[in-house]
């Protein structure tokens, strides 16, 4: 009986310490009481760092320049997009060979002005309507953006590009194939500029691109 009650005071000074921590600590709506705790026991600087860059880069985002914008998701051609085809069965392997035999890949052009991985990671932060957001913090993972090519289907804006993504767990320092839980992102997007100097935005793949192998060598955990 003692013990039981030794048990339950524990648990009640523990709920106790924790509502009184919750006043003293910030959370945002898009974590809970648990995920920040977690953060100041387990974060680095350098984890810290990215939060902060993180937080602020969806900060700007959420402008009332998108606020009541609906976005309609528009299927790409599934043709479209790199497949490893070291990592497919033998029958896929032999389609996604003869789909890169037909593409003429040598005849793209490697895009000179091009988004960087910060630009990559908040147009796909829009065009996903946030949902990218808690893979970020959450999940500790950054978009990552490979070779862009030229894509003559600019569809009126100042250029278009289109380019491989990785997703880089920032923990593991390693890519992954895709984030815990719904895979809502694909390899590939195009990446366009609706006017000169304006911030690049996502849509759809809308050409065929190679697989950037290069991409995910650099981005691999090392041994």
């Amino acid at each position: 009986m003692k013990r039981k009650s030794t048990i339950l005071l524990i648990i009640v000074l523990a709920i106790g310490i924790l509502l009184l921590i919750s006043n003293f600590i910030q959370v945002s709506h898009h974590e809970t009481l648990f995920y920040k705790l977690q953060q100041y026991v387990t974060y680095s600087k350098t984890d810290w760092e990215n939060y902060e860059h993180n937080k602020q880069m969806l900060a700007n985002n959420t402008s009332d320049d998108n606020v009541g914008v609906n976005v309609t998701e528009v299927e790409s051609p599934i043709d479209n997009y790199p497949v490893d085809t070291n990592r497919v069965a033998p029958e896929v392997k032999a389609r996604e060979l003869a789909k890169i035999k037909k593409a003429k890949f040598e005849s793209l052009v490697v895009a000179k002005g091009r988004p960087d991985h910060e630009d990559a990671q908040a147009a796909l932060i829009r065009s996903t309507q946030g949902r990218l957001t808690d893979v970020i913090i959450q999940q500790k993972i950054n978009i990552k953006v490979g070779t862009c090519y030229e894509n003559p289907n600019r569809e009126g804006n100042f250029n278009c590009v289109s380019c491989m993504i990785l997703l880089y767990n920032r923990d593991k320092k390693d890519w992954q194939e895709a984030p815990d839980g719904e895979n809502f992102l694909q390899t590939a997007y195009d990446f366009y500029q609706p006017s000169e100097g304006a911030p690049w935005e996502a849509k759809d793949l809308s050409i065929p691109i190679p697989f950037d192998y290069d991409l995910y060598r650099q981005f691999e955990a090392k041994e």
